[in-house]
């Protein structure tokens, strides 16, 4: 009798299963590139505007390439964690 009853849940809990997965809406096209899109803007353009920024301040204060390399470095790692912020709430 506890084995048929087993047996019953674990039916029972694999057609849900198997009715969940059935009512999940496969991944598109325009789904992925939206991922895409999520991680690629944000390294790209705080990177961008890291080195914007540090052109215009060694322009302006003459100090050689210091301020555009330390900004866009500081630009992809703030971006990188941004797209991983964006990729981990897109799920």
């Amino acid at each position: 009798m506890n084995d048929r009853l087993r047996r019953g849940d674990l039916d029972r809990s694999v057609r849900r299963d198997l009715e969940r997965r059935r009512r999940r809406e496969p991944t598109s096209f325009w789904r992925s590139v939206s991922l895409i899109g999520a991680a690629g803007w944000p390294i790209a353009g705080l990177t961008l505007g890291g080195a914007l920024v540090g052109a215009y301040l060694d322009a302006r204060f003459h100090t050689g390439a210091r301020a555009t390399l330390g900004l866009l470095v500081l630009g992809a790692c703030v971006g990188g964690i941004a797209a991983y912020r964006a990729l981990r709430s897109h799920r």
